[in-house]
């Protein structure tokens, strides 16, 4: 934006440029009516000196007479068109030169017709251009014209000439003007300019509080009454500033110490207010929310309290359950009015941790209980055997320990597995580093072909992924996955691993040609302990916790894992998983 004197300044510069740009053809045609005025008159003059002459010869004789006062050519031209004199022909052309030659010049036809003429263009005889004025007068009965000429290139530079002083003139008469207008603009700005420097540091936030408004003027003057009065209301502003202020910090300091979060709506569902407990739980930066309809959050059961708790003017209560990112979270949520039906005060209190750890529990101490009940019951009953008939043929008894044998390791996977669990709940960022996707899952191709030495595993790949993350988990999930993929197929089994690059994030996908999981249990196969056919499962050492295993890692990294299936024709698990991320807290 320009100030009042740029612009002031822009409008003079623009009229200059328009006055100049109307003035050039103001000169050109200015020039050519002196020139021509010029010509007419000392056309007329000979035409009074030569008009008392008795005869043709006479009038020549007369005109050779003020040759010396002709600065330019001079032609006589009878009614028949016939040069009856010319100052210059004669001379130029000699023997050549014959008055009985006809001519028919536009400005002579035209003096013939309407008493004077005027053209201009290019003597070939004299080899310039001449501006040509012809004049009809009579001589003894007979009309004639008096046909003079001019250079051409004097009335150009009659013209420069007159251009420049033009130029010249309206530059001087321009900044004259404009440099007073500049000064008395100043002179009547000053006191503003004077205001707007002394309160712009406050609006900018350089200053915390509004400064006193000082001006040169006497206190008589318009604008010193002005500064005071703005000075006055200025001082009762800052006044109540401050205690507003100091009402705000204590308020909002209260606020942002709770670990519950605080959001404030207006009667408008608009949020005056969000503490940094409240934007952290719905995910959001304050200036998203600040200022913006509730709606704004996307939660629907938030809104209706609100709207019940300000419609029942009582406080009210619910708990929130919702998933964000694959995790479950559970909020108390209290909503009450503020009176005067202003508004109403949101409070989210975050039991997730609380409610997480009492499923943990319980679903730990159940699924544990169940998984590890039956092996302990096996090797139990195949112990007493063993301990109660201890003549026992040797088959027998080779049959029985071989059982107690694999009870016993699917009790160390199933401990291994949990343990597993626990490692991937505390992830530290030490344990990230920077590694090849491609070789991990090449190394992960050859463990499997030693224990299923039929498998058809297929990777396909550009030569070199690289991603950062915890190489032995990422390791764990890709085993996992293709081991499985092996074990629930029919030998041979036909496995294809496929890698992509999608930017800023690498697609990992695991397909087989295996037996498929129903769409029942789509849903359910990343639970801890849930197993699609169970006795399957324990007859391959299975623990049920493999798949949890490996959607907590994909989680942990930050990204995200999908199955699809088709009973008979095979199972696909699909990975997104971003190059650099911190671990999920």
């Amino acid at each position: 934006m320009f100030s009042f004197r740029q612009k002031i300044l822009i409008s003079f510069v623009i009229v200059f440029l328009i006055f100049i740009g109307l003035m050039f053809p103001f000169a050109n045609s200015t020039v050519s009516k002196i020139v021509q005025k010029g010509m007419r008159d000392r056309a007329v003059e000979l035409i009074a000196k030569i008009h008392n002459a008795p005869n043709d010869e006479a009038l020549i004789r007369l005109l050779k007479e003020q040759k010396q006062l002709i600065f330019f050519r001079v032609s006589v031209i009878t009614d028949e068109r016939k040069v009856l004199y010319d100052s210059h022909t004669k001379r130029l052309l000699g023997p050549r030169f014959s008055q009985e030659f006809v001519v028919s010049h536009p400005e002579v036809l035209e003096a013939i017709k309407k008493g004077e003429g005027y053209h201009e263009e290019w003597s070939e005889l004299l080899g310039q251009k001449f501006s040509y004025y012809a004049k009809a007068f009579d001589f003894h009965g007979k009309s004639y014209v008096i046909r003079t000429a001019f250079p051409y290139k004097y009335i150009t530079e009659l013209t420069h000439d007159f251009e420049l002083g033009m130029i010249a003139v309206g530059s001087v008469i321009l900044l004259l003007f404009s440099t007073m207008a500049w000064f008395i603009i100043h002179y009547l700005t000053q006191p503003i300019q004077q205001i707007i420097a002394a309160i712009t540091p406050y609006q900018e936030g350089k200053q915390n509080v509004i400064p006193a408004i000082r001006l040169g003027s006497g206190p008589s003057d318009e604008f010193g009454k002005l500064a005071d009065t703005l000075n006055s209301l200025s001082a009762k502003i800052q006044s109540h500033i401050d205690i507003i202020t100091e009402e705000r910090n204590e308020k909002q300091a209260i606020l942002e110490s709770l670990v519950e979060g605080v959001i404030a709506v207006d009667n408008k569902m608009v949020i005056t207010y969000a503490n940094q407990a409240a934007l952290k739980l719905l995910h959001f930066e304050q200036h998203e929310l600040l200022e913006q309809p509730f709606s704004t959050t996307h939660q629907t059961l938030c809104s209706d309290l609100l709207v019940a708790c300000r419609s029942e003017q009582k406080a009210l209560t619910e708990t929130f359950e919702f998933v964000r990112n694959g995790r479950k979270y559970v909020l108390d949520i209290v909503a009450t009015p503020i009176k005067d039906d202003s508004g109403a005060i949101l409070i989210l209190q975050d039991k997730t941790s609380h409610y997480r750890l009492l499923e943990m529990r319980k679903e730990f101490i159940a699924n544990a209980s169940h998984e590890l009940k039956t092996p302990i019951t096996i090797i139990r009953g195949f112990a007493e055997t063993l301990h109660d008939n201890p003549s026992l043929p040797p088959e027998t008894v080779a049959d029985i320990t071989e059982k107690i044998l694999r009870n016993s390791n699917r009790m160390t996977n199933l401990i291994k597995d949990l343990l597993t669990l626990s490692d991937i709940e505390n992830l530290p960022i030490s344990s990230l580093s920077n590694f090849d996707l491609v070789n991990l899952v090449e190394h992960c191709r050859e463990t499997v072909m030693n224990v299923h030495p039929t498998a058809q595993i297929r990777i396909e790949s550009q030569p070199e992924l690289k991603i950062i993350a915890d190489q032995a988990l990422m390791e764990h999930a890709m085993m996992n996955l293709i081991d499985n993929a092996a074990k629930y197929s029919n030998p041979p089994a036909d496995i294809a691993v496929s890698l992509e690059d999608l930017g800023n994030s690498i697609r990992i996908r695991v397909a087989d040609k295996g037996i498929g999981i129903p769409t029942a249990d789509l849903d359910h196969v990343f639970e801890r302990f849930y197993t699609v056919n169970k006795a399957h499962s324990r007859k391959l050492g299975g623990s049920g916790l493999g798949l949890s295993i490996v959607q907590n890692i994909v989680q942990k990294h930050n990204g995200a894992i999908s199955v699809a299936s088709e009973l008979g024709k095979g199972t696909t698990f699909t990975i997104i998983l971003p190059k650099q991320s911190l671990p999920e807290a």
